[in-house]
């Protein structure tokens, strides 16, 4: 049973509808969708549940702090007799909020942990915890990037056969255990760590694709959500620019993580944070797979001698999507006008070469100093030049503060 939006009178009157609807002799699953739901009737059916989910919106800590609301700690209270539980999502982030819920978890098949990505927490602990559950054998994680390793877990004794994740970062995948896996893991996007190194990058491929008996997979569970890589900037930039070491640079990155985006089920990625010239995105066409049919890049910037090398290095884009990137108008026209030249110089039967078909433009970066309305005007005169040229192919702009527009 799924329960969202009841309305009553007051708390009280929603608790005793929901200790009616916990009168039914069939209910052994529930899913409460919105914190509006009140959790304390739970106690009164704890003993028989076999699956229950909780919604992210539970979790709640007070105000300015990190200490966790008193409604969220009566609700750990009242999971923790759920005894009987063989499905439990819940959105637990630390260990010790685990920990309150451990008599819950001693007959657990199945888990989601579904916290909020902005809280950090000690990861050694809640592994540690979850790898000695006795029967725990499936899990999904939306965010284990905030979760720091001191160790490696990688050869710790282990009866997981399914995992994947939302948002994971490479030092994760470097030093989780995942040699008992019967699925390939998953994950919908991967977290460049801002110290990483180019070795920790290649034991994240060698653990979750080499040590692990099923390798990894791209998967996409959330459809508005593009699988990315995502580079964190750091403090007071836009890009990233190098890990831990002087040889650790984004490229040499790329080229570790080649593997890992050859991997299963990526048809369409975005990079976030670089400052791309070139030779970086000379790069990008030698590990990106030909089966990634879209790319965005997000954030960072992107020069005309970047553009023009996209359409020599990924001939086989269909849609190229540049979001928040500081790109110059012009840089737009050059590119569309050498993959237009390339088309019309390849047989009519080879058209399918050059796939490209759309550039879509979103929230184009406007350079400090200049006004914006000038640089939206001169976004908009490149679409009627795009048109005018007759490419054959689209130009689309999006602008925060407008409807999508297309030429």
């Amino acid at each position: 049973m799924e329960v969202e939006g009841l309305t009553g009178a007051d708390r009280r009157d929603l608790t005793i509808q929901l200790q009616q609807l916990a009168g039914l002799p069939s209910l052994s699953s529930i899913s409460l969708l919105d914190s509006s739901s009140p959790t304390s009737f739970i106690g009164f059916i704890g003993s028989r549940l076999t699956a229950l989910h909780l919604d992210k919106s539970y979790r709640q800590v007070e105000e300015g702090t990190q200490n966790l609301a008193p409604a969220w700690r009566a609700t750990l209270r009242h999971a923790a007799r759920c005894t009987a539980l063989q499905s439990l999502g819940i959105p637990c982030v630390t260990s010790k909020e685990l920990g309150a819920v451990a008599p819950a978890l001693q007959q657990l098949r199945r888990l989601h942990l579904n916290g909020p990505h902005s809280v950090a927490a000690g990861g050694d602990a809640m592994v540690e915890r979850l790898l000695g559950l006795p029967h725990l054998t499936s899990q999904r994680w939306d965010d284990a990037s905030w979760h720091s390793f001191q160790r490696s877990h990688a050869s710790s004794p282990c009866r997981w056969r399914e995992l994947s994740f939302k948002f994971v970062s490479l030092h994760q995948l470097a030093r989780l255990s995942l040699h008992s896996l019967t699925s390939p893991v998953s994950w919908e996007a991967v977290v460049v760590d801002e110290d990483i190194t180019v070795a920790e990058a290649q034991a994240a491929v060698d653990n979750s694709l080499r040590r692990c008996p099923a390798g990894g997979a791209w998967t996409r569970q959330d459809q508005a959500m593009w699988p990315s890589l995502q580079f964190p900037p750091p403090a007071g930039s836009t890009t990233f620019t190098r890990g831990a070491g002087e040889g650790d640079t984004p490229a040499a990155l790329l080229r570790a993580l080649r593997p890992l985006l050859a991997a299963p089920g990526l048809d369409s990625l975005a990079v976030q944070h670089l400052a791309w010239d070139a030779e970086l995105v000379r790069v990008l066409g030698e590990v990106l797979p030909d089966t990634c049919t879209s790319l965005c890049l997000s954030g960072g910037s992107l020069a005309l001698p970047a553009c023009v090398q996209l359409a020599k290095s990924l001939p086989w884009l269909e849609l190229i999507t540049l979001s928040a990137v500081n790109v110059r108008p012009q840089s737009a026209i050059v590119y569309l006008s050498i993959v237009a030249a390339a088309f019309a110089d390849l047989p009519e039967a080879d058209d399918g070469d050059l796939a490209i078909e759309e550039l879509h433009v979103h929230s184009p970066l406007c350079p400090e100093g200049e006004d914006r309305g000038a640089w939206k005007a001169e976004w908009r005169r490149v679409q009627e030049v795009v048109e005018e040229l007759d490419m054959g192919l689209w130009l689309t702009l999006e602008f925060d503060d407008e409807e999508p527009a297309a030429a």
